[in-house]
């Protein structure tokens, strides 16, 4: 199903570029099903391009193969003569440009081609101009803009704010465009070992850490630099924004291995999988717009970088299929590889780049977690002891189906008919000249509770008697759930043609159901608080009800502890 998924966005029209590819894949492309139709013109922006380059290099590191390698090398060529260096006045949202470095650099650990490595370079060096140093900082202006900026807000420097525009009277340090230029940063640090990188990397969490990162460990939209403006934020926390964040503080853990930044790390996880306006009942992410993409990437890189305490990473893992099953189960059109959002349904006949590219973004997780059980039971992983029922489940369902192919047909079909709409899109507006500058997007927010879908972590005196249920047995992974709902009931009971990783989806309660606090952990900041007591909140606040049976086995005590 998976390879399909990038077949989907790949395939539109003939183009002699793909022949890398096998027979099967190159047929598919040269003759995509005609009823996908499409107008090139008015489907993306410029970013969603950007998007779908990192996710072909992503497949082929995955796979471990180079099907997309020179394919790729003509798209950057392509994106670069539209906008050249990713980023001008064509294209004035530096966070649409940092796509292309983040995709660049996502392409050079593939490939290691020096090639991609200096595209990375370039985005990066472009978005650099518009992100303040500390000189700049200090002196308060900046050739970029035109106007005096604030030398500090709340008394902390502005450095390592990126604007989101290269319009010169844009006063707005952005989330997205920090965040990406944090990610992109810490990739070349990770890439080169080059200070300059990882400096800038540190300056942009600190920036974001300093000013946009809420009490609730979530990120706000931006904050004025402008001295008139009085340092005025919006205050709204984005999905998106948080996202980028999250993986850029990935990376940077990963590199640094510094005691704050894991931290802070463990505190903005928290706060991404626990936010109820971000997903609902079901533990699927509800977002109407691209930060599932994000916050999927995201927890998939955390997963396959190890940089967490093994239970937490193993309730990732198991968010992260629910998010998977969601795409598969909810979001997908019929027996097509065309993909909606909602994850939570219903799925859309209409195409979109954008919803398709999300999409694949889960897609690619899961064989990131099919590839990293397989090492870790060969290899000796230190988590392997921790590792709870459901995986041993999981592995047993992978060899009766082997779930791994059919996950990577699954994301060729999805950027199949993806990239040839792309190649035409850029193609038109070089033609015409015309950007495409949307405003920030607004997420789709809800008021249900998230109730996701940990198996293991504690036993059943830790679950307060009055959250309980007194029903029947659970499916093995329930979702419990509380609060007002309209979904209906849903398991997810086998694994059909290989598809599904094993997470299960119990029925929600009845309109009219009392519901618990919206988020304790959101009462204080987290970096400070040691892991086992981080994750009993956590699991109060999740898993009120699932250990309903006396013939259920308890999952094993937590022990305090890291894997690396």
């Amino acid at each position: 199903m998976t390879a399909l998924a990038l077949q989907v966005l790949l395939s539109k029209r003939q183009l002699g570029c793909f022949s890398p590819m096998d027979n099967s894949t190159a047929r598919f492309i040269l003759f995509p099903p005609s009823s996908f139709r499409i107008n090139p013109s008015s489907d993306s922006a410029y970013d969603t391009p950007g998007r779908l380059y990192a996710q072909m290099a992503e497949f082929d590191r995955l796979t471990n193969q180079t099907k997309y390698k020179q394919t790729l090398k003509q798209f950057f060529a392509l994106a670069e003569s539209i906008s050249p260096e990713f980023l001008n006045k064509m294209v004035s949202s530096v966070d649409y440009g940092l796509n292309y470095g983040y995709a660049a650099a996502r392409a050079y650990t593939a490939y290691q081609d020096p090639d991609f490595l200096a595209l990375a370079v370039t985005s990066w060096t472009s978005a650099r101009r518009y992100t303040l140093s500390k000189e700049q900082a200090v002196s308060g202006t900046t050739d970029v803009k035109q106007f005096s900026l604030s030398t500090s807000c709340q008394g902390t420097t502005l450095t390592g704010g990126t604007y989101f525009s290269t319009d010169s009277n844009d006063t707005n340090l952005h989330s997205m465009a920090s965040g990406f230029f944090l990610t992109v940063s810490a990739l070349l640090a990770e890439a080169t070992s080059n200070q300059t990188y990882l400096d800038a990397a540190i300056e942009s969490a600190n920036f974001i850490q300093s000013h946009l990162l809420n009490p609730s460990n979530t990120v706000m939209a931006f904050v004025s630099s402008k001295l008139s403006e009085s340092c005025s934020i919006y205050t709204t926390a984005y999905s998106l924004d948080t996202g980028i964040f999250l993986e850029g503080l990935v990376i940077l853990a990963d590199i640094t291995r510094n005691i704050s930044t894991e931290a802070l790390l463990r505190s903005t996880i928290v706060a991404v999988i626990t936010d109820t306006s971000w997903q609902g009942l079901d533990g699927i992410l509800s977002i109407g717009t691209d930060g599932g993409h994000y916050i999927v990437r995201a927890l998939a890189a955390l997963y396959e970088r190890n940089t967490t305490s093994s239970d937490l990473r193993e309730y990732i893992k198991e968010y992260i299929g629910v998010q998977y099953n969601a795409v598969l189960e909810h979001a997908t059109s019929g027996d097509s590889n065309i993909y909606g959002l909602p994850w939570t349904g219903p799925p859309t006949t209409s195409f979109s780049s954008g919803n398709q590219t999300v999409a694949v973004s889960a897609l690619l997780s899961g064989i990131q977690l099919l590839d990293n059980r397989t090492s870790s039971n060969s290899g000796g992983d230190p988590t392997s002891s921790a590792i709870s029922a459901a995986s041993t489940t999981t592995s047993q369902l992978s060899q009766k189906n082997n779930p791994t192919g059919a996950i990577v047909g699954g994301v060729v079909g999805g950027l199949a008919v993806f990239a040839v709409i792309i190649v035409g899109a850029l193609l038109l507006r070089r033609r015409h000249r015309r950007g495409n500058h949307r405003p920030l997007v607004v997420d789709w927010r809800s008021s249900r509770t998230l109730t996701p879908f940990m198996a293991t972590l504690f036993t059943a005196s830790e679950i307060p008697r009055e959250h309980r249920i007194t029903g029947g047995k659970n499916a093995r992974y329930p979702v419990p759930s509380r609060g007002d709902s309209s979904l209906s009931s849903r398991a997810v009971e086998t694994n059909v043609a290989g598809r599904r990783l094993d997470v299960q989806i119990a029925s929600a309660t009845p309109h009219g159901a009392a519901a618990g606090p919206l988020n304790p952990l959101h009462i204080e900041r987290r970096e400070d608080m040691p892991t086992e007591e981080l994750l009993r909140l956590l699991n109060e606040r999740l898993l009120p009800r699932r250990w309903n049976d006396p013939g259920d086995e308890l999952p094993p005590e937590y022990h305090e502890g890291r894997t690396t």
